[in-house]
C-alpha cells in the first residue's frame, strides 16, 4: 500500500479518536496496538526531518508494563480502574506539526480518491460489526450527534443509512451495505473487526453461494496469515472445501502456504516469508558463517536436529551450505515473519 493511502486511512483514525480541537499536539488512542503502531510508523514517515517528541501513555487496570517495540520514544505507565484492556495514547506535542497535520486531513477530505481509505480508518477506529439471534447482522459507527464529512463518506459509496439519536450510533443495515463493505474492504483495517465483519458477511443465508464465491472472498482475508482450520470457521465451510479452494488458488499463484511445525500457514502477500520462531533465531544466531555443530552447542540439540532446521531455511532460499561445511545467510527482499 502506498503512503498516501496510509495517510488517508491515519486521517480516518484521528477522526474517530484523536484530539481533533487540539492546537498544540497530535494524539491518537486505542486499544489495538497494530493500529497505533500504523498511525505512528506514518506519522514518523510524514514528518521525517521535523524535529519534536513523541510519546506514548499505556493505561491498564494495574499499571502494568505492556512491552512495546519502540525505542525512539518515551513510553509511560498509568493505572486506570475502568481499563477493561490496555489501551494506548499516542502523542506528538508540536504547534509546527498539528498545523501541517490539520491541512493534509483537509485535502484529504477533499479528495474523493482518498475517501474508501478515510472511511477504513474511521470505520477501524469508531465502527463496529453487531451479530445477534435471528440472523440480525448490522454495521454501526458510534458518534454523539451527526456530522457532515461522515454522511458525505458514506453517501459517496450509496451507503445507506440513518442516525440513532437515542443509541449515538450510525446505522447501516442491509445486504446492499454490506456488499459494498466487502467491496471496499472497509472493515479490513482493525484486525478483529475484519475477522468479524468477513464471519457475518460470509453467513448470509439467503443467497447461494456463486460458483466462485469463496475463492474471490478468501484472498483479501489473507494479507493476515490463515490457517485452513480458521478459514473454515470464518466461510462455514469444511476443510476439505476450504483446502481444495487453497490449493486451486496456489496453483493460480495468487496464494503461498508455509508450514510452520504441523500447520501450513497461507497469505496472498507473494512478499512474505512465515517461519517458526525458532528458525528465526536459527537466523539470527547465522550472523556469520558457521558449521551445524556450532548451532547443535548453541541451541543445545543434537547435530541432526540442528541440520534439519538449516536445510529447512535453505529450501526456503534464507541459508546456503559452503564446500566447506559452514552455512551463511542468503540475503532476501522478501519479509520474514516468525509465528
Amino acid at each position: 500500500m502506498g503512503p498516501i493511502k496510509r495517510i488517508a486511512e491515519c486521517c480516518g483514525l484521528w477522526l474517530a479518536e484523536g484530539s481533533t480541537t487540539s492546537n498544540s499536539e497530535i494524539t491518537f488512542t486505542n486499544n489495538c496496538l497494530e493500529l497505533v503502531d500504523l498511525f505512528k510508523r506514518t506519522m514518523n514517515e510524514l514528518f521525517r526531518g521535523e524535529s519534536y517528541n513523541q510519546r506514548i501513555y499505556v493505561y491498564s487496570k494495574t499499571g502494568e508494563k505492556v512491552s512495546l517495540p519502540y525505542g525512539d520514544c518515551i513510553i509511560n505507565y498509568y493505572i486506570h480502574k475502568r481499563a477493561t484492556k490496555p489501551f494506548f495514547i499516542f502523542r506528538i506535542a508540536s504547534v509546527k506539526l498539528i498545523k501541517k497535520w490539520n491541512q493534509i486531513v483537509k485535502e484529504m477530505l477533499e479528495n474523493k480518491d482518498s475517501y474508501p481509505y478515510i472511511l477504513r480508518g474511521f470505520f477501524a477506529g469508531e465502527g463496529n460489526v453487531h451479530t445477534g439471534k435471528k440472523s440480525v447482522r448490522v454495521l454501526r459507527i458510534s458518534q454523539g450527534k451527526p456530522k457532515k464529512f461522515i454522511d458525505n463518506l458514506l453517501k459517496e459509496f450509496g451507503i445507506k443509512f440513518n442516525f440513532e439519536i437515542g443509541n449515538r450510533n450510525y446505522i447501516l443495515s442491509g445486504k446492499s451495505n454490506w456488499d459494498i463493505f466487502a467491496k471496499f474492504k472497509l472493515a479490513d483495517l482493525h484486525p478483529n473487526k475484519k475477522e468479524k465483519f468477513w464471519r457475518a458477511y460470509n453467513s448470509f443465508k439467503e443467497e447461494h453461494y456463486a460458483k466462485n464465491y469463496i475463492i474471490q472472498s478468501i484472498i483479501p482475508l489473507l494479507d493476515k496469515p490463515y490457517t485452513s482450520r480458521q478459514l473454515s470457521k470464518i466461510f462455514n465451510r469444511s476443510m476439505t472445501r476450504i483446502q481444495d479452494v487453497l490449493m486451486e488458488l496456489k496453483k493460480q499463484r495468487k496464494i503461498n502456504n508455509f508450514r510452520v511445525g504441523s500447520t501450513d500457514y497461507w497469505t496472498n502477500d507473494l512478499d512474505l516469508i512465515i517461519i517458526s520462531k525458532i528458525k528465526y533465531r536459527y537466523l539470527l544466531f547465522l550472523n556469520c558463517p558457521k558449521q551445524t555443530s556450532e548451532f547443535a552447542k548453541y541451541f543445545k540439540v543434537d547435530w541432526r536436529s540442528s541440520f534439519r532446521r538449516l536445510k529447512e531455511l535453505e529450501n526456503l532460499n534464507l541459508a546456503r551450505k559452503l564446500n566447506n561445511e559452514k552455512w551463511i545467510k542468503i540475503q532476501t527482499q522478501k519479509r520474514i515473519q516468525a509465528i
